[in-house]
C-alpha cells in the first residue's frame, strides 16, 4: 500500500522560541543601525536650522521623537513578546504628530523651505519595532511616511532639479530602513524555522526499520499515564470493581488507541515519520514506498536521501521565491546484485521526481547527498527533474 503525505502538518511548538531567538539577534544590530539615522537627522537639523521658517515646530517634533525614543529603549529589552498594541499605536499617533509638525515646520515655497529631518527619523523609530511587532505594523506606517513626504516635496513646487536628489534620499531614508528591516526580519525566521525542521526531520535517520514518530511518541506518552492511573486506582482501591461503564468505556479507548499505535508502528519506516511530521516536506512531498524498502537503507544512505528531498523542496523558500516545488519519491521493488552473490546485497531504485524546479536551481549539496544513496542519473525535461537512483544495501532478512 503506497503512501500519500497530503496533509498539512501544524506549526512546531517552537514557534515563539524561534521568534524570541530571531529578536534577540536583531536587536542589537537594528538598535545601532537607527540611533545612528536618528543621529545623522539631528545633525542635518543642526546645519540647516537658519532655513527654517517655523523652527519651534520642528524643535517640537524633535522633542516628541526623543521621547519617545528613550521610552521605547527602556521598555524594549524588558518586553517577553511583541510591543503591546495600545503602546504601539500610541507611539505611532506621537510619530505621527512629529512628522505633521516637522512638515509644517520646514514648509517654504518652492526652494526655500528646510529639509524634513524629524520626518524622515520616524521611519528609523518604525526600524526600532520590526522585531516586536507584525511586518503589516511596520510596512503600512512606513509606506504612509513614504507617501506624505513626496506629498510636501511636490506640494513646495520646487524649482531646482538639483534639489530633487536630496527631496529623494530622504524619502528614501524614511522608508528604506523599516522595510529592510521587516525583510531581514523575515528571512532570519524563515532560515531558523527551515534550520530546525532539518534538525527534526534528520533525528529520524537512525530509528529502527518501522518505528512510531515523535507525534506518535506524544501520544503514547499520553495513553500510557491514562492506563497507569486507571491501574494504580484499581490496585490502591480507589477505582471499585467490577468497573462501572463509563471506567469501562474509557479503559477500552484506551487498549484500542494503543493497538492502533502498535500497528501502524509496524507499518510506517522513519521516511514516513520524517516526511509527515516535518512542516516543510509534509505538503510538498508524496512519498511511495509499498514495502518499507527505506527502512533497509544504512544510516548514511538514509542521511543523504533525506538530505537531498529537503534541499530540494527548500531551495525556493530559502531564496524567497515566489515559486513553489512539489516532490514525488518512488521506492520499487529491490533486485539483486549484478554479482548473483546472494551475500552482495540488493540494489534498490529510488526514483525522485521534482517539478517547478530549473536546470540550475538545484543546491550543490543536493547533490553530493544523493551520491551518499546510490549511483544516480538525473534527466530535465521543463521544470521536471527525474533522479534515478540505484542504492545498493545489505540483503535483509525480511525481502
Amino acid at each position: 500500500m503506497s503512501r500519500t503525505v497530503e496533509q498539512t502538518v501544524p506549526r512546531p511548538r517552537t514557534t515563539s522560541e524561534r521568534d524570541a531567538l530571531g529578536r534577540a539577534r536583531l536587536d542589537l544590530g537594528f538598535n545601532i543601525a537607527a540611533l545612528a539615522l536618528i543621529a545623522y537627522q539631528l545633525v542635518v537639523m543642526i546645519l540647516n536650522i537658519s532655513t527654517y521658517t517655523a523652527l519651534p515646530l520642528s524643535c517640537a517634533a524633535w522633542g516628541i521623537l526623543i521621547a519617545t525614543l528613550v521610552v521605547v529603549l527602556i521598555v524594549h529589552p524588558r518586553l517577553p513578546d511583541d510591543l503591546p498594541n495600545w503602546m504601539f499605536y500610541s507611539a505611532l499617533g506621537l510619530w505621527g504628530l512629529a512628522a505633521a509638525l516637522d512638515i509644517a515646520g520646514t514648509w517654504g515655497p518652492g526652494d526655500n523651505g528646510a529639509p524634513p529631518t524629524a520626518a524622515v527619523a520616524v521611519g528609523s523609530m518604525l526600524l526600532l519595532c520590526a522585531t516586536v511587532r507584525p511586518a503589516r505594523d511596520i510596512v503600512v506606517p512606513a509606506i504612509a511616511l513614504g507617501v506624505a513626504l513626496a506629498a510636501a516635496f511636490a506640494l513646495r513646487g520646487q524649482h531646482d532639479a538639483s534639489a530633487l536628489g536630496p527631496a529623494f534620499v530622504s524619502i528614501a531614508l524614511a522608508v528604506a530602513p523599516p522595510l529592510l528591516g521587516v525583510q531581514i526580519v523575515r528571512s532570519l525566521r524563515t532560515l531558523v524555522q527551515l534550520e530546525l525542521d532539518l534538525v527534526q526531520v534528520q533525528s529520524t535517520v537512525s530509528s529502527p526499520r518501522y518505528a512510531v514518530g515523535m507525534m506518535a511518541s506524544e501520544e503514547l506518552a499520553r495513553l500510557d499515564l491514562a492506563a497507569e492511573r486507571l491501574l494504580d486506582g484499581v490496585a490502591s482501591g480507589r477505582t471499585p470493581l467490577p468497573l462501572d461503564e463509563a471506567t469501562a468505556s474509557g479503559a477500552a479507548s484506551i487498549a484500542t488507541e494503543l493497538r492502533l499505535h502498535l500497528i501502524q508502528g509496524r507499518r510506517e519506516t522513519w521516511l514516513y515519520h520524517a516526511i509527515t511530521e516535518s512542516a516543510l516536506l509534509g505538503p510538498s512531498v508524496t512519498l511511495s514506498d509499498s514495502d518499507g524498502l527505506a527502512g533497509v537503507l544504512t544510516r548514511d544512505q538514509r542521511d543523504g536521501l533525506l538530505t537531498a528531498v529537503w534541499l530540494l523542496i527548500s531551495d525556493p523558500v530559502r531564496q524567497g521565491a515566489v515559486q513553489t516545488r512539489s516532490l514525488q519519491l518512488d521506492i520499487e521493488r529491490p533486485r539483486a546484485a549484478e554479482s548473483g552473490d546472494p551475500n552482495a546485497g540488493v540494489r534498490i531504485p529510488i526514483v525522485i521526481t521534482a517539478t517547478g524546479v530549473p536546470r540550475n536551481g538545484v543546491d550543490p549539496a543536493a547533490w553530493q547527498a544523493i551520491k551518499k544513496v546510490g549511483r544516480f542519473v538525473e534527466t530535465f525535461s521543463g521544470s521536471t527533474l527525474r533522479i534515478e537512483i540505484e542504492s545498493v544495501t545489505d540483503n535483509p532478512a525480511d525481502l
